[in-house]
């Protein structure tokens, strides 16, 4: 039971069965609820470590907001969708532990079954885990422990995975007609179970018997000797199962019962006459417990609804009379309906009948056994349906209690516009009911108001439904050839199949879907509708819900790519994906390659950087690995063409497929976006379309057409070089007419001896072409052996054609020879092949997805006389699709030799040629190729077989022993007083001693009497413990620590010995003169400022304090003034006029604006100073 459902669930209205409520725990009945919370609160606590309980409460508010969001953008999405596997073994740890529950287990309160869970689980808030709860308490006990929990889980799975079933879409097959015996209407189709055949019955009696794979084995014509068969028609029939017999109702108002038993003839065992009214439809059960139940009942014209009981069905439906004497039995036995129940005639069946419809026709009948009722419909809209309830009775119908079978209350059910048809359903209980009103309506049998539903959406009357019970779902057709599929619970139509059935004037129509399973335990899910007298199958396809697809759509072809090491498929969708060949992973994707049309190949260029597709359009487009296309190739002129094969030369692109002729597109007209065909020069070799090519070097091409001929061509000159026609159609005409008039001739002269030779070269000639069909000689598939290319001049085989019928040929282009042929697959309708660089091996894979690789390295590597029929060694075969596989790939990676396979049932898969699976492209896990070594195997192959050689002589040795044991002399002579000794006498106490012997001698602990703890008393000394006994050692002395000196002064002065650092001064060299760094005009300036510097100082010596103090605040001024702005603006204006200098004019400038920079830190400095 799986977990997850890749089908979106739909959220159900919560309602649980309340049949599902486990056992409760009695000791909890006698404690009080408050004295119960308390204990089941420290159990709680007990299973949630400390750690846990700080993290929870920090993360409590935190958790529950984020769970809130969550909630809110996925409202659908149930808390028990959520629970994993690993989350459900935690509760079930936490339950398990010991409690006042079910079997000693723990049980918890609500509250405390929300605290347990926002503990233990991440996955949701208080709100749900108490929704959770209130679910699983269907019964409101106020607990819930383990077996409550995993019952509503277990419901829970099993509803989801009926959900997923029932609004699973089917996928069909495509329409198939059936060869039909039928001249008129065909009445009904039914399946036997006893001889697995169906069977079909039309309006002018013809029947037609169907095999199982619905081929029809034979058919014939059933009338009665009432009436003339151009008067009589087939109103119905119906399969009685478990008497392989059928019952046909005739407008000669009777009924025969014919046997099936008898392959050979179709005889009719009963009559059933004398009826009011003829019979329009019949019905019949039977009870599976009990073979001689069974019930037969008919609606006639009249409206009345027949019911004919038997008691010993599987013996004899009606008992016969004895014959007179000297007389014959009859075979057929008439019975008349007044003498039923008679108990000189018929005494083992009853017939009773209600009038249900008042003198309208009934359109169908139905027994329902899980009510014990007859169900039955007509068009009228007063009594459109009715239901006949029988009394309520148990086991059996015994002789005293047939002629009691009456019913005894009718529901009439009143539909507008009547009904047409209708189905029950016994596991929903539901009957579904269809009419000229366009809907479907479903219904309780219990409730004649109005319906549970009503399904919507055909366009006309609606003539068959039918419920497929295993999934849920309702099967509606209606007259205008639409069928829908509808989900039952829902309420909603799931598809819609329309435009698929044979077109034509208005017909009648009938609907059986067979859903039951075969011998083999599959379910056939096979829909036959008939048209009149055309009978049409849809088969359903096989669902597999693990299945890995690559792609969405059926895959048509898949190429690797050794540039990139990926492999690119295309789909019939026009989805293309390239994958990494190591991993499988998918690393592109491009949609709508092609727009709606269907894409039918794939290719690429020489050098691997170009990707071809070609599709039913007609066109061909040029794409890189990025998805860009470059160029169109219109193939067919707009027109649409079913691209076969892309073939890229070297300078030319040839596609087939559709015409009878190549179409070729030269790569140096690769200029304009649409590109146009050029002409073949080789013009038409072929009378039939060709469907594929094959190219080697230096200038052969090869191209195989419908018919079986192969053409080889010269790509220089365009034309035809050779032809090989060995096996064509054209020479299978004329050997046959050959062969024809060669018997004569031998017939005309007998004794006209014939040599071996020719007897051979006529076998060879007509082998595999015996059985051929029309795809018989078709070539499918052309492969060059480019190993093999100095072998065609001597005779061997250098190409490989495959196509119809399985056959595989091998054939020498240069003498134009068939070398050898054999089946490479038996029953198949078509074959294709690939082989690896080396051709060492060749890979073949069918229609039903089977994959062979053959060892081709020495077959027909030489030439023959005869053509050689035997097949080549077979190195493996395995089932790699379960559909038809389309392309086959082969190439080397890692030192492996890779199989890659692109199949109908929308997956590639990768194979090694030993048959070992690599991996589907798709897949979640990645994969890794490395090389295989077989010798590894062969040795693990090898020692299994060797252990299982010494078991069977283990084996062959104990039986001998067996046979050889003989009784002990003393036995016989002296049974009294003689005793087995059970060592010795017997296989399992030798077998037990030999064990004990080899054990490990059991040693028992020594004294040891060293120890003076362990003897005290004798030796005297103190009772020390076991440590005295260990050898010790005085310490010895050691000065004490001096305690560290923590004063400052002390350790400064006690480390005064650190050398003196140098002055910065003396450090400091000045390896360039000022002169050579700075220009003239600065040194002149500073001498100057230098200069006054000095005569100020000077004069300021000489004056007085007051003096000396204005000069400070002159000072201070122009400090304040001074500023290296200006001083650079000067600078600045002497360098531009360097060619006439002013100095006197400058210093006196520099006096009255500015003061440098210099000057007023020296006179600073000096005023400091003074």
């Amino acid at each position: 039971m799986s977990t997850t459902a890749t089908t979106p669930t739909v959220a159900t209205s919560g309602k649980l069965d309340t049949t599902k409520t486990p056992d409760l725990m009695k000791s909890s009945r006698s404690k009080t609820p408050d004295k119960e919370k308390t204990e089941t609160s420290m159990r709680v606590t007990f299973l949630l470590t400390p750690a846990i309980m700080s993290v929870s409460k920090k993360l409590k508010t935190k958790r529950e907001k984020q769970l809130q969001k969550l909630k809110a953008i996925s409202i659908d999405n149930k808390l028990e969708n959520r629970l994993t596997m690993k989350d459900l073994a935690k509760l079930q740890k936490a339950f398990m532990t010991e409690g006042d529950g079910y079997d000693n287990k723990l049980a918890l309160y609500r509250d405390m079954f929300c605290e347990a869970l926002s503990i233990l689980l991440d996955k949701g808030t208080r709100e749900e885990y108490g929704e959770l709860f209130d679910k699983i308490d269907v019964a409101k006990e106020g607990t819930v422990d383990w077996d409550k929990f995993a019952s509503h889980m277990l419901l829970e799975f099993y509803e989801r995975d009926d959900r997923v079933k029932s609004t699973q879409v089917p996928q069909w097959k495509d329409l198939k007609m059936l060869q039909s015996p039928h001249k008129d209407i065909v009445q009904r189709v039914q399946y036997l179970k006893s001889s697995n055949r169906y069977v079909s019955i039309s309006k002018e009696g013809t029947v037609g018997i169907w095999g199982p794979d619905l081929k029809l084995s034979r058919s014939f014509r059933i009338a009665t000797d009432s009436c003339k068969a151009r008067d009589l028609w087939v109103t119905h029939f119906v399969a009685l199962q478990n008497i392989n017999k059928i019952a046909v109702a005739f407008t000669s108002k009777e009924i025969a019962i014919y046997d099936m038993g008898n392959k050979l003839e179709f005889n009719c065992q009963y009559k059933v006459q004398g009826m009011e009214f003829t019979p329009l439809c019949l019905d019949y059960w039977y009870n599976p417990k009990d073979a001689n139940e069974a019930i037969l009942c008919w609606g006639d014209v009249g409206g009345y609804v027949n019911c004919l009981f038997f008691n010993s069905a599987n013996i004899a439906l009606f008992e016969r009379p004895p014959a007179p004497a000297g007389e014959k039995q009859e075979p057929c036995l008439n019975v008349n309906l007044q003498d039923v129940g008679n108990e000189t005639l018929f005494k083992n069946e009853t017939y009773t009948r209600h009038e249900a419809h008042r003198k309208e026709w009934v359109r169908q009948v139905k027994y329902a056994h899980y009510l014990e009722c007859f169900i039955s419909c007509s068009t009228t809209s007063t009594n459109s349906m009715v239901i006949g309830w029988m009394e309520k009775k148990t086991g059996s119908v015994t002789k005293d209690q047939g002629t009691t079978k009456k019913i005894q209350r009718i529901s009439s059910f009143n539909i507008s516009q009547g009904v047409s048809t209708f189905d029950y359903n016994q596991h929903l209980n539901i009957i579904a009911t269809a009419g000229v009103n366009h809907h479907v309506c479903l219904w309780n049998p219990h409730i004649v108001s109005k319906p549970n539903g009503v399904l919507r959406g055909h366009m006309a009357s609606v003539i068959q439904v039918q419920f497929i019970k295993s999934r849920g779902q309702l099967i509606s057709f209606s007259k205008d050839k639409v069928l829908r599929i509808w989900d039952v619970q829902l309420q909603v139509c799931i598809q819609r199949l329309a435009g698929m059935f044979p077109k034509g004037p208005e017909v009648v129509s009938t609907l059986f879907f067979d859903e039951e399973k075969d011998r083999s335990g599959m379910e056939r899910n096979k829909m036959l509708i008939t048209f009149n007298y055309q009978i049409t199958l849809m088969e359903m396809k096989t669902e597999n819900r693990d299945k890995i697809m690559s792609h969405e759509k059926p895959v048509t072809s898949a190429i690797y790519n050794s540039v990139y090491n990926q492999v690119i498929s295309v789909c019939q969708a026009g989805t293309m994906i390239v994958w990494m060949i190591d991993t499988g992973q998918k690393v592109k994707q491009f949609n709508n390659t092609h727009s709606n049309a269907e894409v039918t190949c794939l290719a690429q260029d020489p050098t691997e950087t170009k990707l071809f597709t070609g599709s039913t359009d007609g066109t061909v487009k040029v794409w890189d690995f990025n998805g860009h296309c470059f160029h169109t190739l219109e193939c067919a002129g707009g027109q649409p063409a079913d691209i076969g094969q892309i073939l890229n030369l070297k300078r030319s692109v040839v596609v087939v497929g559709w015409t009878k002729q190549i179409t070729v597109f030269p790569t140096a007209s690769f200029k304009d976006f649409h590109v146009q065909p050029a002409e073949w020069k080789g013009g038409k070799e072929h009378s039939e379309d060709i469907l594929c090519c094959a190219f080697t070097g230096p200038n052969h091409l090869a191209t195989g057409s419908y018919d079986g001929e192969i053409v080889i061509w010269n790509t220089n000159s365009e034309h035809m070089s050779r032809r090989l026609n060995q096996r064509s159609r054209r020479l299978m005409v004329k050997s046959r007419q050959k062969s024809f008039m060669q018997a004569r001739k031998e017939s005309a002269s007998s004794q006209r001896p014939v040599s071996k030779t020719s007897q051979k070269s006529g076998k060879s000639q007509t082998s595999g072409a015996d059985d051929t069909n029309e795809f018989g000689l078709a070539v499918a598939k052309l492969i060059f052996l480019e190993t093999r290319k100095g072998n065609s001049a001597g005779g061997g085989a250098n190409m490989i054609s495959g196509g119809g019928n399985g056959w595989i040929r091998f054939w020498n282009t240069a003498h134009t020879r068939l070398i050898g042929e054999f089946v490479a697959h038996q029953q198949s309708g078509s074959v294709l092949m690939a082989t690896d660089k080396k051709n060492r091996y060749m890979a073949t894979g069918d229609v039903d997805g089977l994959i062979k690789v053959w060892d081709i390295t020495e077959y027909c590597v030489q030439a023959a006389d005869d053509i050689i029929t035997t097949s080549p060694p077979q190195k493996c075969q395995f089932q790699a699709h379960s559909d038809m596989i389309n392309t086959l790939e082969m190439c080397e990676r890692n030192e492996r030799v890779l199989i890659i396979s692109a199949s109908s049932d929308c997956s590639v898969a990768m194979y090694d040629v030993l048959g070992n699976l690599i991996g589907i492209f798709g897949q979640e896990d990645h994969w890794k190729i490395e090389p295989y070594d077989p010798a590894e195997e062969f040795i693990e192959e090898v020692e299994s077989e060797e252990e299982i050689e010494e078991s069977k002589e283990q084996e062959a040795e104990e039986e001998e022993e067996e046979e050889d044991w003989e009784p002990d002399e003393e036995a016989v002579t002296d049974p009294e007083h003689h005793r087995i000794n059970t060592w010795n006498k017997t296989l399992l106490g030798k077998h037990y001693q030999e064990l004990r012997v080899k054990k490990r001698e059991r040693k028992q602990p020594s004294t040891i009497p060293d120890l003076p703890y362990l003897h005290w008393e004798r030796t005297g000394h103190a009772p020390a413990g076991p440590y005295s006994s260990l050898d010790t050692q005085v310490i010895q002395d050691f000065e004490p620590p001096k305690k560290p000196n923590m004063s400052y002064t002390e350790s400064v002065s006690t480390t005064s010995n650190l050398p003196k650092l140098p002055n910065l001064v003396d450090t400091l060299k000045q390896p360039v003169p000022e002169k050579e760094i700075f220009p003239k005009y600065i040194l002149d300036f500073e001498a100057k400022m230098k200069d006054y510097h000095r005569r100020q100082l000077s004069q300021g010596n000489s004056s007085n304090a007051p003096g000396i103090m204005g000069l400070k605040g002159k000072l201070g001024a122009g400090m304040a003034k001074s500023s290296l702005q200006s001083i650079g603006l000067q600078l600045g204006k002497q360098m531009l006029n360097t060619s006439t200098p002013k100095p006197a004019k400058s210093v006196k400038s520099m006096k009255v604006k500015s003061i440098s920079r210099r000057t007023s830190v020296v006179s600073t400095e000096a005023s400091q100073a003074y």
